[in-house]
């Protein structure tokens, strides 16, 4: 009797146009992306009235803008390798269920401290789900495809920022600072259960934690209805097999120096990212911005942001990390100094704010392609969560250095240099990052992300 060859999935996939299951799994990951940028833009917008309802001191706000970013921080450490343990799926229904609920909770919450547990419990639900529907999104996109797809798909978090600035403007006023909170923990939690019900696991995880054949080649037609594959052949996967403790792998196989660089790299631009978002409105307001001002100005962050996420994937692979990311990253440290000089001017300081978002957009989200597609399929989770992770971390420290210096009664303009110019080390590491290339990785079309 002949013996059939094995199946290699990812060679399967990469050789088939993306077909409409795919286009599917894609955007149930990408509805996760939109309720986490809706859930960062609120707490920013509601954060002033929210303070004087709770008799919360403006320097304690760095407190609570911390608070969630802390657990993103751990829920993206933690979680990113259980998803490598056991299944993408169920770790992001679990945190998108997480983060809606204690969403919820931070609408009724009626002092600080009750604040800071809701806020942590969220964010830890937000940092858990992220390493999980990034790689699940890359395992279903075909390699000439993922930098793009992946980048894409972090687009949902400035979208979900513009949806957030656009809502908050119309229903903070009219209901109150509670209202936002509702809108951004409903949502989820019907997500949830529509992930559970429509979302398959991740072919590459079922592959390389050797589940049944029938399983694979039921999904395998799912995907590709009228693919001739059956239960009796050998599914493998034709990369790397990462063996080991999965965070030691980050550093094994040549990859130390790249992933030493990656996470100086998401450190900053998280960093930027959130303390903008949480931190700008309040800073803002007594330089005469007014709340609804101030809402347009961070709907037109997203909006340029929304435009550099969904450029960042066709750039990095079209033109490469190298040259790509060192220039958008100048961009962001420029731009983001200058706001502090553009007040009380509205109209400066929301150009200013659309092109920070535009430059950092197309950086953050770069970087997570990046990180995406550095890493082998058994321990991409991990990987992409530690540097997620690292990313939470400098949100987690931004908003305390801010809360800090307010406190210390620096000048805006301050705040704002010290704020911005650390993005120049992000665009040193960023160029740095194709030394790091590992010399044990199979080239393949996704190299040239790094190569060029």
């Amino acid at each position: 009797m002949q013996t059939l060859p094995p199946v290699d999935v990812a060679a399967l996939i990469d050789a088939r146009p993306v077909g409409w299951p795919q286009i599917g799994i894609i955007a149930l990951c990408g509805l996760v992306v939109v309720l986490d940028g809706l859930d960062l833009q609120g707490i920013g917008l509601a954060a002033p009235l929210m303070a004087a309802a709770l008799h919360i001191p403006p320097q304690a706000l760095g407190w609570v803008f911390s608070a969630a970013l802390a657990g993103l921080a751990i829920g993206a450490f933690v979680l990113g390798p259980v998803a490598d343990r056991i299944g993408r799926k169920s770790v992001l229904i679990g945190s998108t269920l997480c983060f809606g609920v204690f969403s919820i909770c931070t609408a009724l919450v009626g002092d600080f401290n009750q604040l800071l547990i809701c806020r942590f419990l969220t964010g830890l639900g937000l940092g858990g789900a992220m390493p999980s529907f990034i790689s699940l999104t890359s395992e279903y996109a075909p390699k000439r495809l993922r930098a793009t797809i992946v980048a894409l798909l972090w687009a949902g978090f400035p979208l979900g920022g513009v949806i957030g600035g656009l809502v908050a403007s119309r229903i903070i006023p009219e209901w109150g600072w509670q209202s936002i909170f509702w809108a951004g923990g409903v949502p989820p939690i019907l997500l949830a259960a529509l992930l559970w019900l429509a979302l398959p696991e991740s072919i590459g995880f079922l592959v390389a934690g050797g589940a049944s054949p029938h399983k694979i080649a039921a999904l395998l037609a799912r995907l590709f209805p009228g693919i001739d594959i059956g239960p009796d052949r050998q599914f493998v996967l034709g990369e790397e097999r990462a063996t080991g403790v999965p965070i030691g792998q980050l550093f094994g196989s040549g990859r130390a120096i790249g992933t030493t660089f990656l996470w100086i790299s998401f450190f900053i631009a998280f960093m930027m990212l959130v303390t903008n978002s949480a931190w700008v409105p309040s800073l803002l307001r007594p330089q005469g911005i007014e709340v609804a001002q101030a809402a347009f100005a961070m709907a037109s962050f997203n909006f340029g942001s929304l435009i550099g996420t969904s450029l960042a994937g066709w750039l990095v692979t079209r033109f490469g990390a190298p040259s790509i990311l060192p220039a958008v990253f100048v961009g962001a440290a420029a731009s983001f100094s200058l706001i502090g000089y553009a007040v009380p001017s509205a109209a400066l300081v929301t150009l200013l704010e659309a092109l920070f978002g535009l430059f950092l957009g197309c950086g953050s989200s770069g970087l997570i392609a990046l990180a995406a597609l550095y890493y082998p399929t058994a321990i991409r989770s991990t990987g992409v969560g530690w540097a997620m992770g690292m990313g939470r971390f400098g949100s987690f420290l931004g908003p305390l250095v801010v809360g800090t210096l307010v406190a210390a009664h620096f000048a805006n303009t301050s705040i704002f240099l010290a704020i911005g110019l650390p993005a120049l080390i992000a665009a040193i590491t960023s160029a740095l990052i194709r030394q790091g290339r590992s010399a044990a990785a199979t080239p393949s079309a996704s190299a040239v992300a790094f190569e060029r």
